[in-house]
């Protein structure tokens, strides 16, 4: 890549820095939940999409990045146990913004929503496989949706959507360019059984695509605490 293109990804990579402690930080406080007739309480008190967030945000600041107000925890209300926790993410640092999502489960039985993350991370898999300057923009969210389906789940939201300057349309034949930035953030979602969302962001490079950030993306919150 140019140095202009090493560049872009540098500046993403320095926001996820921030959006990965935010996700670290929602992961510690759902682990030092407990549940009670059905949801999760911490220290007595029930644990909410609201408390949830701030104490993502708190990460986020503590990590130099500006939560900018777009942090999401879904489903909204008291959080219950057993059921996937969607946090979203896209602080920003110097203006540049760096989106990650992860799903979590407390006191999960490891049903649906593990063939549902296997679905999402082979859809990354599948996407990161193809990936290379000149592919059309549409087959990445082609890729993403065509390996949801062959586990029989569907794909809600934008599948995939630029990060930077350089704004692409995914729905298009726009050729990707080394040094273009996208995050990859597909929601598997099943009717009645609920939905599971883990985005993460690519740079393109001379010869396919590389992953910025370390982040894990396990549904299990322990795999986010560096203490264990």
């Amino acid at each position: 890549m140019t140095g202009g293109a090493d560049a872009a990804a540098r500046a993403v990579e320095s926001a996820l820095d921030s959006a990965d402690a935010g996700v670290v930080a929602a992961a510690v406080e759902l682990a030092a939940a407990t549940p009670a007739d059905g949801h999760l309480r911490v220290d007595g008190d029930p644990l909410t999409a609201d408390r949830l967030a701030t104490v993502a945000d708190g990460g986020v600041r503590r990590a130099g990045g500006d939560p900018s107000g777009a942090t999401t925890v879904e489903p909204a209300g008291e959080l219950a146990a057993g059921r996937p926790v969607r946090v979203a993410l896209e602080p920003r640092v110097d203006g540049v913004a760096g989106p990650l999502s992860r799903t979590f489960v407390v006191d999960g039985r490891g049903g649906w929503e593990r063939r549902a993350a296997v679905a999402v991370g082979m859809a990354h898999d599948a996407v990161r496989r193809v990936v290379e300057p000149g592919l059309p923009a549409r087959r990445v969210v082609d890729e993403a949706i065509a390996e949801l389906g062959a586990y029989g789940l569907a794909a809600d939201g934008p599948v995939a959507r630029s990060v930077g300057s350089r704004v692409l349309d995914f729905s298009t034949d726009d050729s990707l360019d080394a040094g273009d930035v996208f995050v990859l953030d597909p929601i598997a979602t099943e009717t009645d059984r609920g939905r599971v969302r883990i985005g993460t962001c690519y740079t393109v490079t001379e010869s396919g695509c590389r992953p910025l950030g370390s982040t894990p993306t396990s549904l299990s919150t322990g795999a986010y605490d560096s203490s264990e």
